[in-house]
């Protein structure tokens, strides 16, 4: 019997729903689960919380970023950027992929306000400290997304508890 596996799929959302919607295609037929803050219902839990515990409940954590840093906590940090380092704190395997800069890109799906921007760049500076993969649309990401999916699954086996082995898919 082959494992499915429960992928953590984390993303700004206006910006990224066409490539978020082709890499949770992606996902499915490979026979994996997708989890996605957009799959969530309403619940009296606080959202972080929640979050918390699907991340905690994933086998594998993917991030995708382009040129918006997102919604943000109280404390300032993008829930995309906060669910990262959680996913890294819990020593998940993660698979990054971050725009690459000659993609073309609407301007209406970009940060104009320069404060959101420089928070980007840091944010994107942190994920290029693990291996992430830059892609050019979301054809190009849900290929990407396969190899490595596939790859970390071999690399990374993760245990059918949902618990990892401590390998970190680099």
């Amino acid at each position: 019997m082959q494992k499915r596996f429960q992928i953590f799929i984390s993303s700004t959302y206006l910006d990224l729903q066409v490539e978020r919607d082709e890499i949770i295609k992606t996902v499915l037929s490979m026979g994996h689960i997708p989890v996605g803050m957009e799959m969530f219902s309403v619940s009296d839990h606080v959202q972080w919380e929640v979050i918390k515990r699907e991340i905690d409940s994933s086998d594998y954590y993917v991030v995708v970023v382009a040129h918006r840093y997102g919604s943000q906590t109280d404390d300032g940090i993008s829930y995309t950027e906060k669910e990262f380092d959680y996913a890294s704190s819990k020593g998940i395997p993660i698979l990054g992929f971050v725009i690459d800069e000659n993609a073309l890109w609407a301007n209406k799906r970009t940060d104009a306000e320069s404060d959101l921007r420089d928070k980007l760049k840091k944010f994107k500076q942190k994920l290029q400290n693990k291996l992430i993969q830059f892609w050019m649309s979301k054809d190009d990401l849900s290929s990407k997304l396969s190899i490595a999916l596939t790859k970390a699954i071999v690399d990374s086996p993760q245990n059918w508890l949902g618990q990892g082995f401590g390998l970190d898919c680099k």
